[in-house]
């Protein structure tokens, strides 16, 4: 296919879907997201137990799941399941991120040893990263547009564990030192932006500077991702009433999005998934804005009672999973499109 046209595609459906949005701002809050359930490849646990994770953007999805035994590494390419499998002399393969690409970033592991491998998966096959001199092991979060690969590094000091990032030309990795407490890499922007968690507050670096996440009003702060500089995510004042869905804007200004208490991924358009407060559970319940407006719920998908989505793709589709029993085991694989 003419990557100029599949290009222009994508830009246009991401168009229709934001002028869409847009245009209803006060009924944002009654669209409709209808849940599919994805096929799984022959060989599969029909439970799924893995999890969707990926998107190209362009309708086509990628996660792990188990098969024959394994949990294993599944594309859909037109709407059908491809098993692309392990890396040799692997056996577990998870696969965390995709661009627009195809590139498909995960971890692996060897049961033998127990080692952890980050890897890059491509139309070639499975590219195993090096993991740097004087760490122990590395694994892998997030990848962006132009193909850097964000990751974590681990010492036999954990005073040494840092955040890393493969270049996409192939230089030498950058190795970021962790200068706060409980300091973790999440997500990379298509700038080379890198999103922090810490111990009290989200933290973004570009080029040695570090950026914190601030919302007036709140004592904490936590970003989940980052799209073309803007970051969804969540503020506290430190009880658990006090949790907050929040959006920051690129020049960091932050606004609360209404009814939620997390917000977790978005999209180049500003699609943004996150959860709202259920009385007397843990567990939100899935839901959606467009910028700062609420733009519906996610439907449950058939009896499944827990559903999650992990992933919003610039083409406007939410993907995750749903199970019947606890989500940190995994489920089956879902997509959650505009119904219409």
């Amino acid at each position: 296919m003419n990557k100029m046209w599949a290009r222009s595609g994508v830009l246009a459906t991401v168009a229709i879907a934001v002028a869409a949005l847009a245009a209803v701002p006060a009924q944002a809050a009654q669209l409709s997201w209808q849940p599919a359930v994805l096929p799984l490849p022959a060989g599969a646990d029909p439970a799924g137990h893995g999890f969707l994770k990926a998107s190209n953007g362009r309708g086509e999805y990628t996660g792990s799941f188990i098969v024959d035994g394994k949990l294993q590494v599944v594309s859909w390419r037109g709407g059908k399941p491809v098993l692309r499998g392990v890396p040799d002399g692997f056996e577990w393969a998870m696969a965390e991120d995709e661009n627009g690409a195809g590139t498909v970033v995960g971890t692996a592991i060897d049961y033998d040893t127990g080692a952890f491998r980050s890897f890059v998966l491509d139309a070639t096959g499975f590219h195993l990263r090096e993991t740097p001199a004087g760490y122990r092991e590395a694994q892998t979060t997030a990848v962006n547009a132009r193909g850097d690969v964000l990751g974590q590094v681990f010492g036999e000091d954990p005073a040494r564990n840092g955040a890393i990032v493969w270049p996409a030309d192939g230089g030498a990795p950058v190795i970021i030192p962790a200068t706060h407490q409980y300091e973790i890499p999440l997500d990379i922007d298509d700038d080379g932006t890198v999103l922090f968690s810490s111990y009290e507050s989200g933290l973004l670096w570009k080029d040695g500077s570090y950026r914190e996440l601030t919302a007036p009003g709140f004592r904490y702060t936590s970003g989940s991702a980052i799209r073309n500089g803007v970051v969804v995510g969540s503020a506290s004042d430190g009880t658990v009433a006090g949790s907050r869905a929040m959006r920051w804007n690129s020049a960091g200004v932050a606004t609360v999005l209404p009814g939620g208490d997390a917000a977790y991924a978005l999209n180049r358009a500003g699609l943004t998934y996150g959860t709202a407060p259920v009385a007397g559970s843990f567990r939100g319940k899935p839901t959606t804005w467009f910028g700062t407006t609420p733009s519906g719920d996610l439907r449950q998908p058939g009896s499944y009672p827990s559903y999650q989505a992990s992933q919003v793709t610039d083409n406007g589709t939410f993907a995750g999973i749903a199970s019947n029993g606890p989500l940190d085991e995994g489920g089956v694989p879902v997509v959650w499109r505009l119904a219409g």
